[in-house]
């Protein structure tokens, strides 16, 4: 199944769960989006995939960006030596990222195609933000095993 296929039965996912839990417009606006990208997210072991595409960009600036929150905890206002250790953070973060994907990338529809991969993945969302996401993240994710009719515990 190819990309935008994926996104779309995530999105369904995504509204029936914004419908289960009641939301208003607009965040359930968000949910859908949620379970909409995050049932691209079985696919970064593939590397032609759309989300290994995406990740490749938003995985520095995301780190960056992660990075200098963390560091410069005095708003927009860092030192030079705030600076060297944003980009130092942030370089590590890719460095890492890019050495997961390259020597530790796992087969195609291997561990990222399990019940187990989408629950760290809902956990790893609601560390960053709340439950209705990590719940929508899961809900999208999963849609993407069941589509592919390939679904693992581990």
């Amino acid at each position: 199944m190819n990309w935008p296929e994926h996104m779309f039965i995530g999105a369904l996912f995504g509204i029936i769960l914004a419908f289960l839990l009641g939301l208003p417009i607009l965040e359930a606006a968000l949910i859908i989006a949620m379970a909409s990208i995050s049932a691209l997210a079985p696919d970064i072991d593939h590397d032609s995939s759309k989300i290994r595409k995406i990740a490749n960009i938003t995985v520095p600036i995301a780190a960056l960006g992660f990075s200098f929150a963390a560091t410069c905890s005095e708003g927009f206002m860092c030192t030079l030596d705030d600076l060297r250790s944003v980009v130092v953070l942030g370089l590590a973060i890719t460095g890492l990222y890019m050495i997961i994907i390259t020597f530790c990338k796992p087969k195609h529809r291997g561990i990222t195609h399990t019940i187990f991969a989408a629950l760290i993945f809902a956990v790893f969302i609601y560390i960053f933000s709340d439950l209705n996401f990590a719940l929508a993240g899961f809900a999208g994710y999963s849609s993407h095993l069941i589509a592919d009719k390939h679904i693992k515990l581990i």
